[in-house]
């Protein structure tokens, strides 16, 4: 009985007499023929295809109904008739899953394994891919396909996938009035391959699976670990819902209608006149080609990609080579077993195992110089976290050995030997422990190629998260460790011992808190530790830590003075007050560490001072003010207090001190986007921040401080610019590269016409070396925008209205006179992206 208050039916609604519709809903894409009902629909099909979706499970014969696929196995298994054989087991040959087109042309068999036998034996060009779906349908052909399907290949199949192009006519408003040929089937004639959506399977995938396979976003590597996780998380969960491929089919139909009525894309050639006057996107082609780019993964980005580097030719690998220097930093050299352990590990590791890796795999001399030299690069950086004297390689695990030669090895001016080092990389990527950990992620982050910075980048949490469960984050950890005069030389060996250990876990965790920083920077990201969780002591003395032996160490120790009573500062204790930081920690480090503190508050400045803008309904511009003010404030006290300590600052302490400092005055993100590092709306909808931004003192601070990175870069020693270091330099060109083009872009503004780069800018006063003293000119220049910008070249001043000569001047710094092969290939891709945007200003004007 229905409630008197229930709302009545539409009145538009059809009667439950209605007549059915004569002609059904779903339509043949063949012969447009209509059926009620969607599986007759697929029934049909299949006698246009041939299809036979459903294997016998004892001879593979196909069938395309599964009542028939059912009557024909029960005959297999009759006992009573003994007409009937069980054929054996072994399962016959069966179609490839997509075959050559030379092979389809001949209608010869092809092989799963492309390209296949026949067109090696003949010499053919073996092309497997399909070109198009344009003779689908004899009646209603379908577009082309507009990009080539990617392969994936697994152990028992290669599966070919393509994608449903875009409909090229407008989409009807009501779904149910059009005719369904979204859902028809298609085939692929060369292979015999069925689709439902457009995605192409194999034959014997069963026609259930075939919806669930072919759900969007299949290529996406992040979605096949849910299948994973599925079955490992879901003990007694029922995830059944009894969806047909029917459902399946009808869903991708209207999610189909539902993106099909997206705005129309508009075409960008009524813009292209002004955005070139206004300096939008002027170097978004030059970030396409460079690695700063995102990362778009291509068929041979894999792990074994590289692996044909693990052979070293003989004319460097040889005892009269002089590449092999006889160096020696650690207390012992790297044995032939220990060699033999690496040699095992890589050939447990690759894919297949070449005649020419096994002939020509690096000799222990050449593995122990690559040792050497790790320990002897890491001598000289701020931020070590292996103990060299402790370091005995031949009582290492494999997985340390091979990252530290890895490590040793991509830092290497050879190209050979520095793609050795990231074959070997990859090796040991493989077979990990906390410290192969760090120095894996460190090359991977700044090696300059896009799949090996995005394995880095996702690798550094498990680490994060390693150290912070183990509590190596905390100072409660961390014990005391005094030696003392009468400690007897078994006792203070074993001081000693325990005194590196900790000593090793401190600066692994503030080295982490420096390389998370770092590539939240590059990056662009917010960094995955907080300067606030960092409450473990300092890094002590350097002089402790480089002490050969026991002895050696507690002589220094005593001649310090330290009592080991005083509390050492911790991170958040040196933020609250720098002048904590006192003799007893290494002060560069620490430093160089707190700097990096001050780069995260930076950057939350930056994001919150992103939602507050313009006219927030929560947000006050006066929280954000004073936090720019109290950075700038804590920023040059920190320049102060560095001035006093025992040694002068290191030129890289400078360097990213000055880059802090630029970045507190621009933001990096609206300058990146304004220079066409997406695209160009992105370009646009920063425009007006970009002008806002070169209408405020905040951009002559900003390029003030870049070129003091400038300065800071010229006293660094050379081939130091390498990392971290070069990225900052890159940053500070691309503060240059900015002011020049938006202060045109305000100009041509301001006028109605185009101005030429560096009209308006030279002949108004005395030029201003922004990579110089600060002098009144400097003040002048940053107070009221007198003067004419400019940086010391060799061949005279390098002025900031010609964008390519600031270019040329920073990529001559990071190249320091050597070939392009000779560079990391980091810096190369910096000097080509600086180079490319140099030339696009140029190109512009």
């Amino acid at each position: 009985m229905l409630n008197e208050s229930s709302p009545p039916f539409p009145e538009q609604s059809p009667p439950r007499s209605a007549a059915k519709p004569r002609d059904g809903l779903f339509q043949c894409g063949f012969c447009k023929k209509h059926y009620n009902r969607a599986d007759h629909l697929i029934r049909h099909v299949r006698s246009h295809t041939r299809e036979k979706p459903y294997i016998c499970h004892v001879c593979n014969k196909g069938f395309a109904r599964p009542d028939l696929m059912k009557r024909h196995a029960a005959g297999h298994d009759h006992p009573c008739d003994g007409k009937r054989k069980r054929p054996p087991s072994y399962a016959k040959s069966g179609r490839v899953s997509q075959a050559c087109k030379a092979c389809a042309t001949s209608k010869l068999k092809c092989d799963e394994e492309k390209p296949c036998r026949r067109c090696r034996d003949k010499k053919l060009i073996c092309d497997w891919h399909d070109g198009g779906v344009d003779d689908m349908t004899p009646d209603s052909p379908m577009p082309a396909s507009l990009d080539n399907p990617p392969q994936f290949t697994t152990p028992d199949f290669q599966m070919s996938t393509s994608y449903l192009p875009e409909p090229q006519g407008p989409v009807p408003e009501d779904p149910m009035s059009t005719s369904y040929d979204a859902i028809s089937p298609m085939l692929d004639h060369e292979s015999g391959i069925f689709s439902v959506n457009g995605t192409f399977f194999p034959e014997f995938i069963p026609d259930s699976l075939i919806p669930s396979l072919s759900r969007p976003n299949e290529l996406d590597p992040s979605n096949h670990t849910q299948d994973y996780l599925h079955n490992l998380f879901d003990h007694g969960v029922q995830f059944e819902f009894d969806l047909t491929e029917v459902d399946f089919g009808l869903i991708d139909y209207f999610n189909s209608q539902g993106t099909a009525h997206l705005a129309p894309q508009h075409s960008d050639t009524q813009n292209d006149r002004s955005d070139v006057d206004s300096g939008i996107a002027l170097g978004a082609e030059a970030y396409k080609r460079s690695s700063l780019s995102v990362w778009k993964p291509a068929q041979e980005d894999h792990a074994f990609a590289d692996h044909d580097d693990l052979s070293v030719p003989v004319v460097i690998d040889s005892p009269e080579s002089t590449i092999r220097l006889d160096r020696q930093i650690l207390p012992e050299r790297l044995a032939s077993g220990s060699r033999d352990l690496i040699f095992g590990m890589v050939l447990q590791t690759s894919e297949k195992t070449t005649l020419r890796i096994m002939k020509s795999f690096p000799s222990t001399e050449l593995l122990d110089g690559l040792i050497q030299d790790y320990f002897a690069h890491q001598s000289r950086q701020l931020d070590s976290f292996i103990h060299g004297p402790t370091f005995r390689p031949n009582e290492q695990s494999p997985d340390m050995l091979t990252a530290v030669a890895a490590a040793g090895a991509v830092r290497s001016a050879i190209p050979t030997i520095r793609k050795l080092g990231y074959a070997l990389m990859e090796v040991s990527r493989l077979h990990m422990s906390v410290k192969t950990f760090a120095l894996v992620i460190d090359m991977g982050v700044w090696s300059g190629n896009g799949r090996r910075t995005e394995i880095a980048e996702s690798f550094q949490q498990p680490l994060v998260t390693m150290l912070r469960r183990a509590l190596r984050f905390r100072r409660s950890i961390y014990s005391t460790i005094v030696p003392s005069l009468d400690d007897s030389e078994e006792v203070s060996e074993r001081k000693w011992h325990a005194w590196v250990e900790q000593e090793s876990f401190k600066r692994l965790v503030h080295h982490l808190f420096l390389h998370d920083a770092q590539s939240a920077v590059m990056l662009n990201v917010n960094p995955i530790i907080s300067y606030a969780e960092l409450e473990l002591p300092l890094p002590s003395i350097r002089a402790l830590w480089d002490a050969k032996s026991a002895s050696a160490w507690r002589d220094i120790y005593l001649t310090l003075g330290l009592r080991g009573t005083e509390r050492q500062p911790s991170l958040v204790d040196a933020m609250r007050d720098m002048s904590r930081l006192q003799r007893g920690v290494d002060m560069q480090m620490a430093g160089f560490v707190l700097l990096h503190g001050f780069s995260a508050m930076v950057n939350e400045y930056h994001r919150f001072n992103f939602i507050s803008r313009g006219s927030p309904k929560h947000w006050n511009a006066l929280v954000t003010n004073s936090r720019h003010q109290e950075l700038s404030q804590a920023l040059q006290h920190f320049r102060i207090v560095c001035y006093e300590w025992s040694d002068i600052p290191r030129s890289e302490v400078f360097l990213v001190y000055e880059m802090i400092s630029m970045f507190l005055y621009m933001s990096l993100e609206d300058l990146q986007l304004f220079a066409g590092k997406e695209d160009k709306r992105e370009a646009r909808r920063v425009y007006h921040s970009a002008l806002e931004w070169i209408n405020s003192i905040d951009s002559r601070r900003a390029v003030w401080h870049a070129g003091q990175v400038i300065r800071a870069a010229k006293a660094t020693p050379a081939g130091s610019l390498t990392g971290f270091l070069a990225v900052g330099v890159y940053y500070a060109s691309l503060a240059f590269w900015s002011y020049s083009v938006v202060l045109k872009a305000k100009n041509a503004k301001a006028s109605g016409e185009t101005h030429t780069p560096g009209r308006g800018l030279q002949n108004r006063g005395p030029t201003v070396f922004l990579d110089g003293e600060e002098t009144t000119d400097v003040q002048k220049f940053i107070s009221l925008g007198c003067g004419c910008p400019a940086l010391q070249g060799h061949q005279g001043p390098a002025f900031l209205s010609d964008p390519g000569q600031t270019m040329d001047l920073a990529r001559g710094l990071l190249r320091a006179d050597a070939s392009p092969d000779v560079l990391p290939p980091l810096v190369q891709g910096l000097c080509q992206l600086m180079g490319d945007l140099g030339n696009a200003v140029r190109s512009s004007s």
